[in-house]
């Protein structure tokens, strides 16, 4: 994906590694498992891709807010825990990111 604040980050994608880790609310009393009646993975993946895709994010900051607001549209899931890491960027490291923790809030 494009990101990044140097130049050198602007002109080529890099690699990034994203985990998701999603409490959800359980399923209510009488309803079958049912992909809509679940939160689906695969959706929340698409939507992440088309965060990825949609244009170039500085920081990995502004990314993890992104994909965390638009996870928590769900009201199926209560909290996040959201990683994400650059396994590229600075040498003699396995990676470097950056990990947040959000949760749904109960207020319109």
């Amino acid at each position: 994906m494009s990101i990044g604040i140097y130049d050198f980050e602007k002109k080529a994608p890099q690699r990034v590694i994203i985990n998701l880790e999603l409490s959800v609310i359980p399923l209510e009393k009488g309803k079958d498992y049912h992909i809509g009646n679940v939160v689906s993975y695969e959706e929340i993946a698409n939507k992440i891709k088309n965060l990825i895709k949609s244009r170039h994010y500085d920081l990995l900051e502004e990314l993890a807010e992104d994909i965390a607001r638009s996870c928590l549209k769900d009201k199926k899931i209560r909290h996040l825990q959201l990683t994400i890491e650059k396994p590229d960027i600075i040498k003699n490291t396995q990676s470097v990111g950056i990990q947040i923790t959000r949760e749904q809030c109960d207020k319109p």
